[in-house]
């Protein structure tokens, strides 16, 4: 899936650009080992959203990703600088999205993945440490997105991992850009460039955004890709810890007793 183009249901929608599912746009390419806890999510044996590594058993994306999907569709590959070859592949077990996720408002954007063995580490496949519920990154800071999705908007895929730093772009901003049709939230944090050129795109959702070595948001929706004006808005990971943390818990438990 990607990085949602967001298409809103009312009279004058149809003259207006999808939010869409993203890859990185404007980035470079970056080893696996500088970035171990970034995944590749499958559906079907084919690349289809990011994720990201929070302990051996778990990894992080977005609702969008999953919704839908049978588990029984679903891995991830760890370890790997291309979506397609290499690396470890693993079984998603189970997985949940936040309750308050719908797709007219993109909100809550975020999910938890279960595997069914847990991951080997090793300098390639890592875990990495989240945001404290509450915690902010300050506006203009740089941050961290990476993943598979195209390299421009409408354009294919890359064959190696891709990376790009772009400022958190304060709420005000970004909700001015966005206003009236799009709403940003509290549980959305948004980044990009003014004058464009760098974003995540289409097949990077659900990838992880980072500030000092910290998951600080999960990649979910925009206009386009990497245009003028429109920041990339992501899942707030801070905002969403509790939730996080508790559904993480859940997930264990529900496998434990099922053994």
């Amino acid at each position: 899936m990607y990085k949602v183009l967001l298409f809103v249901c009312i009279g004058y929608a149809a003259s207006i650009p999808l939010k869409e599912d993203t890859r990185i746009v404007g980035g470079e390419d970056v080893d696996i080992k500088e970035i171990p806890y970034q995944v590749s999510l499958l559906s079907r044996g084919r690349h289809m959203c990011g994720g990201a590594i929070i302990d051996t058993d778990l990894v992080i994306t977005a609702a969008h990703c999953v919704i839908g999907s049978s588990v029984k569709n679903l891995q991830i590959r760890a370890g790997s600088s291309s979506s397609q070859t290499g690396g470890e592949l693993y079984q998603v077990g189970d997985y949940a999205w936040n309750p308050d996720f719908t797709y007219n408002k993109m909100d809550s954007d975020i999910a938890i993945l279960w595997l069914t063995k847990p991951l080997e580490y090793s300098d390639s496949i890592a875990p990495i440490p989240m945001f404290d519920a509450g915690e902010e990154i300050q506006d203009g800071d740089i941050t961290v997105v990476s993943g598979w999705g195209n390299i421009r908007e409408g354009g294919g895929m890359p064959r190696t991992l891709q990376i790009v730093l772009v400022p958190k772009v304060s709420e005000e901003t970004c909700s001015a850009a966005y206003a009236p049709m799009y709403t940003i939230t509290p549980t959305m944090l948004c980044a990009g460039v003014p004058e464009g050129g760098k974003d995540a795109c289409q097949g990077d959702s659900g990838g992880p955004l980072v500030r000092d070595g910290k998951l600080a948001g999960v990649v979910s929706w925009g206009l386009g890709c990497a245009r003028p004006k429109y920041p990339g808005v992501y899942a707030k990971v801070s905002a969403l810890r509790q939730w996080i943390d508790d559904q993480s818990v859940k997930l264990r438990l529900t496998h434990i007793f099922r053994m």
